[in-house]
């Protein structure tokens, strides 16, 4: 499966990927697929989600170009980042094409 189409099964069932981007390995939850200076990008929440009250999200939002991903795997046995982006990173990607419901 390509890195886009694994992005859009993990968008639409709210799965969290694994994947190396730029040579380093990391986990996130993707939100959105779009495009910014005509390249398909994903927004994504990098990092841990433990969804209890008293421990903080470990992560942050941040639009990757799908080039630059690769070795991506759905994991669906982590904690999907139910959060919002932040200002910027809604900013930064534009033509939404496929985004969280």
């Amino acid at each position: 499966m390509s890195v886009e189409s694994t992005l859009r099964d993990a968008i639409q069932k709210k799965v969290v990927v694994g994947f190396t981007f730029d040579g380093k390995n990391y986990i996130g939850s993707p939100h959105a697929l779009g495009e910014r200076d005509g390249t398909t990008q994903v927004m994504i929440y990098r990092g841990e989600d433990a969804h209890e009250k008293r421990v903080p999200p470990m992560g942050e939002w941040s639009v990757l170009p799908l080039a630059n991903i690769s070795d991506i795997r759905l994991l669906p046995g982590e904690a999907f980042h139910i959060g919002h982006p932040d200002a910027k990173a809604e900013k930064d990607l534009h033509k939404i094409t496929l985004r969280v419901a």
